[in-house]
């Protein structure tokens, strides 16, 4: 019994190190690297502007979430499911005031770039990121990261509303008490 004991406990440890490894070091060159390409699109101005814009759609995005958490739910009458829909109306300012708390901490953009710098670093090559950072200092470079924040909200709603309908028929037929 120790030694399966002892097998099983070694196996779960050697499963769960990749969990607990820290992070491979980054190339001194290659950080460097990615955080003048980050600079380069204004990375922080553009997260700010990308929060920013979702301020204006969040409210509709979180009342869209929970009307289809809402309408999925096989076990509320229609009755039960609008007056689950008005209170989650009401809720949505709340809930949509603590997000944009989150979003507007500015600690937020500094751990993000810590942990894109290692995506890019991973992904290229020194002279790679250079050129990509050359592109964002273009005047078409320069236009792409001013419309980005714009482009990806439109394309968020653009994927609720393409995407939504397709779910909620999945709902429909995975739960047949919700037809």
């Amino acid at each position: 019994m120790k030694k399966l004991t002892a097998i099983m406990c070694t196996a779960l440890a050697l499963l769960a190190a990749p969990a607990f490894a820290e992070k491979a070091p980054i190339d001194p060159g290659a950080d460097k690297a990615v955080r003048s390409l980050l600079d380069s699109m204004n990375y922080r101005k553009l997260i700010k502007d990308s929060f920013a814009q979702m301020r204006g759609s969040m409210p509709q995005m979180i009342l869209g979430n929970a009307t289809a958490i809402i309408n999925a739910n096989p076990r509320l009458t229609p009755a039960q499911k609008k007056t689950a829909i008005a209170a989650a109306e009401k809720k949505v300012p709340e809930v949509a005031a603590r997000v944009q708390r989150v979003l507007e901490d500015p600690a937020l953009a500094e751990e993000m770039i810590e942990e894109v710098v290692p995506l890019y670093a991973s992904r290229f090559t020194v002279a790679e990121i250079e050129q990509i950072a050359a592109f964002h200092r273009s005047p078409v470079g320069a236009k792409m990261l001013s419309v980005m924040p714009q482009i990806m909200n439109e394309s968020m709603q653009i994927g609720q509303r393409v995407i939504n309908p397709r779910m909620g028929k999945i709902m429909q037929e995975a739960v047949p008490a919700a037809k």
